[in-house]
């Protein structure tokens, strides 16, 4: 699991305990453009070699592996699984690989492309910007507006600065272009990402991929986790069931905000 910017692998508690009870492992990553140590000279490449390094463990194992990312964490995600595509490696002889690419209301930016381009390039309304540090305001209604408020207030503790790096860094690879399975999961009520731009991500993806849809804020995994976990355990079916032999044993989902 790839979290989002300003978010830490703790975001992720509830999401991995539902799938633990759904008997699949799970880890999630520590972004290096997030953290209080002076994240600024941290970018889109060093998130990707974090997810990476933990990638390769897991396929080295002989783990077939879903990456779920939200938010911005689809960007380093996606420069993460080259070389990885479960597909690739069991027609090499291999065991192991990335048996889908999971967009949790998650940027796809395409090669060349910043996830500032994806937003018309220019900073959001929300974005606190001090230097090279970007911080959210008012981030109960941008990421928690449906979230338990105890909940809500105790996750807003949590997070902490993000670099403008991950903002302005361009994308490396498209996973959607070359062969891997993909996914997106979108959030109607979202508003960090507008359905709408969700969409127009997602239409980048080949015409088959998983798609599901919640009636949730910008982060199911807190507000609705278990449901989040119904869809995660949808998302693990449909590409076992689409890669065939390839996909033959249980998901680790791996994730990073």
């Amino acid at each position: 699991m790839v979290p989002g910017a300003w978010h830490t692998p703790a975001a992720f508690d509830l999401i991995r305990a539902q799938l633990t009870q759904r008997g699949f492992e799970s880890t999630a990553i520590d972004l290096l453009t997030v953290g209080p140590t002076d994240p600024k000279h941290q970018g889109v490449p060093e998130d990707a070699a974090a997810i990476r390094a933990e990638l390769e463990k897991l396929v080295d194992a002989g783990k077939e592996v879903i990456v779920l990312s939200h938010s911005y964490g689809g960007v380093p995600a996606a420069a993460a699984v080259e070389g990885f595509n479960l597909k690739d490696r069991v027609a090499k002889g291999q065991k192991g690989g990335v048996l889908m690419v999971l967009h949790m209301t998650s940027f796809a930016a395409q090669v060349g492309s910043s996830l500032m381009d994806s937003l018309g390039g220019k900073p959001l309304p929300w974005f606190n910007i001090t230097g090279d540090i970007l911080t959210p305001m008012d981030p109960i209604k941008i990421f928690y507006a449906d979230v338990e408020p105890k909940l809500a207030a105790k996750a807003v503790a949590a997070l902490e600065p993000s670099s403008m790096r991950a903002m302005t860094d361009k994308g490396t690879f498209a996973p959607w272009d070359a062969g891997f399975q993909m996914g997106f999961i979108h959030t109607e009520q979202d508003q960090a990402i507008p359905i709408a731009i969700q969409k127009q991500m997602a239409a980048l993806f080949p015409a088959d991929h998983f798609t599901a849809t919640l009636n949730s804020s910008h982060s199911p995994f807190l507000s609705m986790p278990e449901k989040l976990g119904e869809v995660l355990e949808q998302a693990s079916q449909f590409a076992q069931e689409k890669a065939g032999p390839a996909g033959k044993s249980l998901l680790d989902i791996q994730s990073h905000l």
